[in-house]
């Protein structure tokens, strides 16, 4: 495991590619890149923000009425999204100078949670005060909504896409617990993924050996697990000992990392996967 060096800032949200590791920080406009082979700072990226006023420009990067919540990236088309929770719109940024390409508002003036691309390269938002998934085009054309009911919901803060179609998906209760579960479309009853903890962020896995996810969970039970869905049975389990509070988790294919923001700080494992899942 490595940790990154510490910040003033705690970071909220983080993800990958080409090689480099990108972090957002609390309260802050600007994105630092790292090198994911010597985690070294190899530049800053700004976002641009339609709430920015010279009062944030003068003190250095601080985002008044913006709140980075979520940020994941896409392969294709080698750019961020960025998830601004105040604002309510997504933000989809060029990778290597953080030049806004697109901006749009989340359909009905719902406040994002979590974002996730699908395998055709599409921006699934979830947000905490909303049933239903928004999927978007890369440029934030609507594509669909996907109602997902479950008794005593009332929001949604994370949801990843499987191969075959269906969503993992976490939902925030009306007593502001969290459960998480696997919707598919043509069952009336999500399956409940089982938990002792709080679930609070996902990373899907690319594995021809079936559909697995990273689950962040915080609480008694606080931790990360590898999950094969929808069976639910865990493959990996990071040792407790070494997470206190993940918070958000991002996972690299190619490098075999599971990159985690674990109380405002980055922590990095190497994973050896099961040799049936390689």
């Amino acid at each position: 495991m490595t940790t990154l060096a510490a910040d003033d800032r705690p970071v909220c949200a983080l993800t990958t590619l080409s090689d480099e590791l990108f972090l957002a920080r609390s309260g802050s406009l600007v994105i630092d890149v790292f090198d994911v082979d010597s985690f070294t700072l190899v530049r800053r990226l700004t976002i641009p923000s339609v709430h920015r006023t010279l009062l944030d420009v003068v003190s250095f990067g601080s985002a008044g009425g913006f709140s980075v919540v979520d940020m994941t990236s896409c392969r294709r088309h080698r750019c961020l999204y960025v998830a601004d929770g105040c604002g309510g719109t997504v933000h989809r940024l060029d990778r290597s100078n953080g030049q806004q390409v697109a901006q749009w508002s989340v359909d009905g003036g719902r406040r994002p949670a979590g974002l996730s691309v699908t395998d055709a390269f599409n921006v699934v938002v979830s947000c905490c005060d909303s049933l239903s998934l928004r999927v978007y085009t890369p440029l934030g054309c609507p594509v669909c909504e996907v109602s997902v009911q479950r008794p005593a919901m009332v929001g949604l803060a994370h949801a990843v896409q499987l191969d075959c179609g269906s969503f993992v998906v976490i939902g925030i209760t009306d007593s502001a617990d969290r459960l998480a579960f696997v919707y598919q479309n043509d069952t009336d009853l999500p399956d409940l993924i089982d938990s002792a903890g709080y679930p609070i962020h996902m990373a899907s896995v690319s594995c021809s050996a079936g559909s697995y996810v990273w689950l962040a969970e915080r609480g008694t039970s606080a931790g990360v697990r590898l999950l094969q869905v929808p069976a639910s049975q865990c493959s990996a389990y990071l040792p407790k000992v070494e997470l206190r509070e993940p918070e958000r988790i991002c996972w690299d294919d190619s490098a075999r990392c599971l990159y985690v923001v674990d109380h405002g700080h980055v922590k990095v494992f190497r994973i050896r996967m099961p040799c049936d899942m390689c």
